[in-house]
């Protein structure tokens, strides 16, 4: 028996011991990691100081017109073989917009004197700045200490020597050496390519600026000052009280003239188109009040359908924790709540919907997207929330009421939601519904004919990971087939979102109680991603998407479309500028900046 005992702790002493070996080496190994991140992210802020400078040198070269400050950034030994001269090439112009590419011409070496006279060429070629930045894009190779090659999106805006609006929006790739000590960095800059580069130039009277109180319109948007409190989510509560706000554009008194209804966070505006006075000038009048649709509050959308088949469009407004609204329109310009008769007066996250008849009876039916609650909850993945409240379905009762039919049609899902576009993409003669998720993927609800719903995103090739903010459908090259439109952030701290980052992130989360109360969630990424999961990264800060319909069930991403980089984007819309009879793309962007500009 005393053998046994003491072969037991023996047992259970090597047992410890390598338990203790193996945690210690562990930590070593996460310490080594963690050093080595932290690295990256100083390089990265030293990388974002050099541009600031370098863009203030390009500035001040400009205004002297010389090169010598810029070329102070270049090292004594930059050389680059065969790189030829950047010069632009015009592309036809189209609706009296001038596209002109840069491209490398020639295959002369360049020196560090034939950079900085091609520097002196260009800014003598500009004839004023209003605008110029400098932003990583990528860091595609660290050497710590010694060297960095990193593409570097730069961005111009002025006027041409023609007195034309200009844009340049140019990727270059730089090798940088430290030319100083380890201690004391001395970044230059010893080579350089060229990726991309386009001009867009005009003289910017495509469309009239229009004083809107000229014309009748003294709308100003407000926040909803409910959201002005410091909350546990602050990240949340600070973007629901910048996001209220919407626009929608409605004959809604059959007159032939479009009208325009404003969604707000402390009053929402109706205005009745009044059509062309006899000097020309197009009229509205506020009717808030006489429609009887006065006192709308945390309004994050207005959506009008006719819900009851009457010939009037009746209006669904959308409200952020606060019952939502349904108005059925009278006929005579004015409106009745009829929101608890209908069983839509919910209160939820509600931030967007859209109506679609998907059972083919005649009726349309309302599908309405949920956000997280900003005043208890935050992402609880950042690149995958699931903790938001689920999105909701409607079976319209012909035109008597609304049905909640959410669960037994599969399109509950409890990503953030803040934007939903129905249509029929597979050409079956059913509508289909696609929903953008901030802090995730996207959705792509496939209509099974028999009430319910197939999630397929994955199969379809659109979970196009990211901000989501808007999406959109339209058949953008006449093929018969409806292609996919979404918005996402285009951030300048994409360089951060490398694999050294996520392995961070990965690392934290696994010191903490959330590896194992989200363990099922990263498991269901997992399944998603597979092992690219950690290039997730680099995806969720790349921008916009435009996914061509292959015709067959699935999307392919179209990678050269140039319409990825339009900020960090909210709504999006397709519509014919020119009536060229190709479609255009209209996506609205921004957000608050710092001071100085150091946001995403």
């Amino acid at each position: 028996m005393r053998n046994k005992a003491r072969k037991a702790a023996g047992i259970l002493t090597v047992v410890f011991l390598l338990l203790t070996a193996a945690i210690i080496y562990t930590h070593g190994v996460m310490a080594r990691k963690d050093a080595m991140h932290d690295r990256f992210l100083a390089t990265g802020r030293e990388a974002i100081r050099f541009l600031s400078s370098y863009s203030k040198a390009l500035t001040g070269g400009f205004r002297m017109k010389e090169g010598s400050n810029v070329a102070s950034f270049y090292s004594e030994s930059y050389s680059v073989r065969g790189r030829g001269d950047w010069v632009f090439e015009q592309e036809p112009a189209q609706a009296g917009v001038s596209v002109f590419r840069l491209k490398p011409v020639g295959h002369r070496d360049y020196s560090k004197a034939d950079r900085q006279a091609e520097v002196v060429r260009y800014l003598t070629s500009i004839k004023s700045i209003d605008h110029v930045e400098l932003k990583i894009n990528l860091i595609e190779n660290v050497d710590f200490d010694r060297a960095v090659v990193l593409t570097v999106k730069f961005v111009l805006d002025g006027t041409d020597a023609g007195d034309r609006l200009f844009e340049d929006r140019f990727f270059y790739r730089w090798h940088l050496a430290n030319e100083g000590t380890k201690s004391e960095h001395d970044w230059k800059i010893v080579k350089d390519e060229l990726v991309e580069g386009v001009r867009v130039a005009g003289d910017g009277h495509a469309f009239l600026d229009v004083d809107p109180e000229t014309i009748g319109i003294d709308y100003k948007h407000q926040r909803d000052p409910k959201l002005d409190v410091k909350s546990p989510s602050a990240h949340s509560a600070f973007i629901m009280g910048h996001a209220f706000g919407g626009v929608s554009t409605v004959d809604y008194n059959n007159d032939g003239r479009p009208d325009i209804f404003f969604a707000d966070g402390r009053r929402s505006r109706l205005y009745r188109n009044d059509g062309i006075t006899p000097s020309g000038q197009i009229r509205f009048t506020d009717v808030t009040h006489e429609a009887g649709l006065d006192g709308i509050d945390q309004a994050t959308a207005g959506i009008f359908a006719d819900v009851d088949n009457d010939g009037f469009p009746d209006l669904l407004v959308l409200r952020y924790l606060a019952p939502n609204k349904l108005f059925h329109n009278n006929g005579d310009g004015t409106f009745t709540d009829r929101s608890a008769e209908m069983g839509l007066d919910f209160i939820g996250t509600s931030t967007s919907a859209c109506f679609l008849d998907y059972d083919r009876d005649g009726y349309v039916d309302l599908y309405v997207a949920q956000y997280g609650d900003a005043f208890h909850d935050s992402p609880r993945l950042p690149f995958f929330a699931q903790n938001a409240k689920p999105n909701r379905l409607f079976h319209n009762e012909r035109g008597r009421r609304f049905k909640d039919v959410t669960e037994q049609s599969g399109t509950g899902d409890t990503g953030w939601s803040l934007a939903v576009a129905c249509d029929d993409y597979d050409g079956d003669g059913f509508p289909d519904i696609a929903v953008a998720n901030d802090f995730g993927r996207k959705n792509l609800y496939h209509n099974n004919h028999d009430g319910s719903f197939t999630e397929m995103a994955k199969h379809a090739g659109v979970l196009d990971f990211g901000g989501g903010m808007g999406v959109a459908f339209a058949d953008v090259d006449d093929d018969g087939y409806l292609d996919l439109y979404t918005s996402n952030v285009n951030t300048n701290q994409r360089w951060y979102g490398e694999e050294v980052t996520i392995n961070q992130y990965i690392r934290n989360v696994s010191r903490t109680k959330w590896a194992f109360l989200d363990a099922g969630e990263y498991w269901k990424l997992y399944q998603l991603l597979g092992p690219q999961w950690v290039k997730l990264g680099r995806q969720v800060g790349e921008g916009n998407s435009l996914f061509h319909n292959n015709g067959n069930g699935t999307f392919t991403k179209l990678e050269e479309s140039q319409t990825n980089r339009a900020g960090w984007s909210w709504g999006v819309v397709f519509f014919d500028m020119d009536n060229s009879t190709k479609l255009d793309i209209y996506a609205a962007n921004g957000w608050i900046s710092n001071a100085p500009n150091t946001d995403l």
